[in-house]
């Protein structure tokens, strides 16, 4: 039993590194697309935030469950704003709790894919799961 809620706890904090550098990454690479420092300012860093974002969420969706992906998306938000807070300027730096709240819409496309995906997979498991019991 020890070794599978050691596999597990791995796995966790393999998800939640990867959430927060998925995060910082996807806010930097807005910012070297665009132009523009925050995704929200331009459409090709919002494009390429909520892509960087949702793609990872969706894949996680379908082999995991909801959890997995809220904790990720969690580390993501947390990786989002220090990226904002330590390679912004001082203006940004003024504005971080502005910056957190708006940050806080950039995660609606990727909370809606996980959730749908995931009540998707759900509704698929429990049909198998009847055709088998019915045969």
């Amino acid at each position: 039993m020890r070794a599978a809620n050691s596999v597990r706890e791995i796995r966790l904090l393999w998800v939640a590194i990867g959430g927060g550098l998925t995060g910082t990454f996807s806010w930097l690479m807005a910012w070297m697309i665009s132009g523009h420092f925050e995704p929200f300012d331009s459409s090709s860093g919002l494009f390429i935030n909520q892509l960087f974002l949702t793609l990872p969420v969706m894949l996680m969706a379908w082999h995991y469950r909801a959890r997995i992906c809220l904790l990720f998306l969690l580390c993501a938000y947390l990786g989002m704003n220090l990226a904002n807070y330590g390679f912004g300027s001082s203006e940004a730096r003024a504005w971080f709790a502005l910056g957190a709240l708006t940050s806080l819409l950039l995660l609606l496309l990727p909370v809606a894919a996980a959730l749908t995906l995931t009540l998707f997979r759900y509704i698929q498991r429990k049909r198998s799961d009847s055709r088998l019991s019915q045969s």
